[in-house]
């Protein structure tokens, strides 16, 4: 890699963000013969999650194995894999730049739980890193940013322990996992209500808590459905999440009884924020909420710049449509790339 003081390295594309979306996009701009630097700093796909609904895996597979498979394949077509933070990124004229900065010692890496990567060496011997003479600047000709959101889960003690064992986020992905199990749902929005009583197709040891001293933000009229469900709801805020060994047990509530209530699994239902600094600083456009405005083709207003996954508008956090997303960004930053020899008349 080429640090401050040399010239650039120059790529057909930059993928920022090695997640499902990324790595595939990855992948397949790497099976059509275009450079590729893909550069990662997130930490979420080495939480302790099995995907019990992506084809082709009937026992599941852990969110890191395909992370770990992503990598080595996306590798095997050329593609140059980077962990390191994308400090800035701009336009310059039909090229973007971007200025790369190694990780901070103690960053995400640092957090994971354990050692839940069994072949740290080989991913070493395919990632790089920032040189210790200072950052990389890179110029490419397209950018398929595939950043991801934040926000998903309250921070606690052994919080990243239970991510995917026994606390989650997405009833698609894991209601399956809850049959017969002890629930609690902590949201105070319709979002929250509607988990908690789709649920009950799962379980019927169904709990809801606001997560907040406001209460809850829907009409009494939902209140009512929950109680007619049989779904007792605390309009409070938690004030202790008790674990062990990535084992949600309890929550403590934040009222004056300091209410504990023994639980197996725990659904948080909270608004995510896409991690979209890099679609500002290179003026794309978002939705009010702030995710990244795709086209079905992963376009987004800017010319040469796509964007997939979670950080979009198009997002359902499922892994499927991650990658399907990532391939679809890569098909359209590929075809970016054609000569005009190779594109449709009037294109």
């Amino acid at each position: 890699m080429t640090s401050t003081g040399s010239p650039p390295r120059e790529v057909d594309c930059v993928i920022v963000g090695g997640g499902a979306a990324g790595l595939s996009a990855a992948v397949n701009m790497g099976r059509m013969r275009r450079s590729v630097l893909l550069i990662d700093e997130r930490d979420r796909f080495v939480w302790k999650h099995v995907a019990h609904n992506y084809l082709g895996f009937p026992d599941g597979v852990p969110a890191v194995e395909i992370r770990r498979l992503g990598w080595r394949q996306a590798a095997k077509y050329g593609a140059q894999l980077l962990l390191g933070h994308v400090a800035t990124a701009a336009r310059d004229g039909d090229l973007f730049r971007f200025r790369v900065e190694r990780l901070p010692e103690g960053g995400a890496w640092a957090n994971r739980p354990g050692p839940i990567v069994p072949r740290d060496a080989e991913m070493a011997q395919i990632f790089g890193e920032v040189p210790d003479g200072g950052p990389i600047e890179v110029i490419a000709r397209s950018v398929i940013l595939a950043t991801g959101v934040f926000g998903h889960f309250p921070e606690f003690p052994g919080r990243d322990q239970c991510v995917g064992r026994s606390l989650f986020w997405c009833i698609h992905c894991d209601g399956y996992e809850s049959i017969d199990r002890v629930v609690a749902v902590v949201g105070h929005d319709e979002e929250a209500i509607s988990t908690a009583l789709d649920l009950l197709d799962f379980t019927d040891r169904v709990t809801i808590v606001a997560g907040r001293a406001e209460g809850f933000d829907v009409p009494s009229s939902r209140l009512a459905d929950l109680a007619e469900a049989g779904i007792s709801a605390f309009p409070c805020g938690v004030s202790e999440y008790q674990n062990s060994d990535g084992q949600m047990q309890a929550l403590v509530l934040d009222d004056p009884a300091r209410t504990r209530l023994a639980v197996e699994q725990v659904y948080t239902v909270r608004r995510s924020k896409a991690a979209n600094d890099l679609a500002r600083q290179l003026g794309l456009d978002l939705n009010p909420i702030g995710q990244i405005v795709v086209t079905s083709e992963q376009h987004t207003n800017v010319p040469g710049a796509y964007a997939a996954g979670d950080a979009t508008s198009l997002h359902d956090h499922q892994l499927s449509a991650a990658v399907h997303e990532g391939n679809q960004a890569a098909c359209a930053a590929n075809y970016h790339l054609y000569r005009a020899v190779q594109r449709a008349p009037g294109d």
